[in-house]
C-alpha cells in the first residue's frame, strides 16, 4: 500500500509539474509530435493503441510491440494544411534477447518559406538611400519601397524525432510500455534539442479493452542554442473498446478520452478555465474476415474522420481522411504501409 501511494504521488507530481515551470509553452511542441501518429491514430484517437499491431506502436502503444512480428516495417507520409506541411515516418521492430524493441524516425517540415529580409530595398518614401526619408531603415515595406525578388531566399523549417519503444512489465492483467523520444528542431535562426518520455498501460479484458497513457512525462522539453528553453505539458489519454465477434465480422465500438494542459484548449469539447481541456471521441471500426476494415470517429475540434484498411499477407495499406480544422486549412489524406520483409525477397 505504501508503495502504491508513492507511485500515485509521483504521477501527480509529473502531471502538475509543468504548471509551475517558468519556461513558456509552445503549442507546436505537441502538434508536430501528433502529426506523426499516422492514419489510424488520427482516425481513432487513443483507441488506436488497442487496435493496431505494427511498428507504429513505438510511439502509440509500445506495450503492443510484440503483438505481430510478421510485418515489422512501417512507412507513413502525409501532406497537411493545403500541402504546406509534410509529415513522414519510418519504423521497424527488432528482437533483442527475445524482447521487441521499436525504432521510429520521423520528420515534420514546412518547405519553401520565403525570407525577404535581405530583399527589401528599405530606402524610405523617396526611394533614395541615405536621405533619411520617412520609413528608411525601419524594416517594413513602406510606400514607394520595393522588394528585389531576386534576393528572396526560400528556406525550410523542420522537426526531427527518433523514438525508441519497448514493453515493460505485465502485472494484474495490465501490460505496460515506454517510449523515449529524442527531438531536434531547425527553426532557421536557431536549433533546439529535446526529450520526451511516454508511458502506456493496456488491459485486454473479456468484455472491455482499456488503454491509458501519459505523454510528455513529466514534461517534454526543448533547449535552444540561443539559451532559451521550452516545456511542453503532458497529455493524458485513455480509451475503452467493446469488441464484438459475429462470424466473419468484427465490430469495435468505444470512446477515446484526452486531456490537455494549456495547449489548443479551444479544440476540446470541455474546457476548464485557461488551464485544462478534455475531449471524448466516439469511435466505430468494423473488420471483415480480418482483411478489410472501415471506421469512423468524431472529434469536437475537427468533425468526422473516416478511414479504410486493407490487410494482405505481406502488406497492410491504411488510409484516413482528416477534415480541415475550422474548415480553412484544407483537408488531409493520410496513407501508411505495414510491410513484411519477405516482400523484398
Amino acid at each position: 500500500m505504501e508503495k502504491q501511494k508513492k507511485i500515485t504521488y509521483l504521477l501527480l507530481l509529473c502531471v502538475f509539474l509543468p504548471l509551475i515551470l517558468r519556461a513558456g509553452y509552445a503549442s507546436y511542441g505537441n502538434d508536430h509530435l501528433n502529426l506523426l501518429h499516422g492514419p489510424g491514430a488520427e482516425l481513432y484517437g487513443s483507441s488506436y493503441g488497442l487496435m493496431q499491431y505494427g511498428s507504429e506502436n513505438t510511439m502509440i502503444n509500445p506495450a503492443r510491440l510484440d503483438t505481430d512480428a510478421a510485418k515489422p516495417l512501417y512507412l507513413y507520409h502525409a501532406s497537411w494544411f493545403r500541402n504546406e506541411v509534410s509529415a513522414s515516418s519510418i519504423a521497424y521492430t527488432f528482437q533483442y534477447k527475445h524482447k521487441p524493441f521499436g525504432v521510429m524516425v520521423s520528420r515534420v517540415g514546412v518547405s519553401a518559406i520565403p525570407d525577404s529580409r535581405h530583399a527589401l530595398l528599405d530606402y524610405g518614401v523617396d526611394g533614395i538611400p541615405g536621405t533619411g526619408a520617412a520609413g528608411e531603415g525601419n524594416g517594413r515595406l513602406d510606400d514607394n519601397e520595393i522588394i528585389d525578388y531576386d534576393r528572396i531566399v526560400y528556406k525550410t523549417i523542420a522537426h526531427y524525432t527518433v523514438h525508441l519503444g519497448m514493453p515493460l512489465i505485465q502485472k494484474g492483467g495490465f501490460k505496460t510500455g515506454m517510449s523515449i523520444g529524442l527531438l531536434y528542431t531547425d527553426l532557421i535562426e536557431t536549433n533546439g534539442y529535446g526529450l520526451t518520455v511516454d508511458l502506456t498501460a493496456q488491459h485486454l479484458g473479456k468484455h472491455i479493452h482499456q488503454l491509458y497513457s501519459i505523454k510528455n512525462l513529466p514534461s517534454a522539453f526543448m533547449v535552444f542554442n540561443s539559451g532559451a528553453a521550452q516545456y511542453y505539458p503532458p497529455e493524458i489519454r485513455a480509451a475503452w473498446l467493446y469488441p464484438l465477434e459475429l462470424k466473419d465480422l468484427q465490430i469495435h465500438t468505444g470512446l477515446a478520452f484526452s486531456m490537455s494542459i494549456r495547449e489548443n484548449l479551444d479544440y476540446y469539447m470541455f474546457r476548464i478555465g485557461s488551464v485544462l481541456a478534455m475531449d471524448l471521441q466516439p469511435v466505430l471500426r468494423m473488420v471483415y474476415k480480418k482483411t478489410f476494415a472501415a471506421g469512423i470517429s468524431y472529434r469536437h475540434g475537427d468533425g468526422v474522420h473516416a478511414g479504410l484498411e486493407l490487410m494482405l499477407p505481406l502488406i497492410d495499406i491504411s488510409y484516413s481522411f482528416r477534415p480541415s480544422i475550422n474548415y480553412d486549412l484544407g483537408s488531409s489524406h493520410l496513407i501508411s504501409l505495414r510491410l513484411s520483409t519477405d516482400i523484398f525477397k
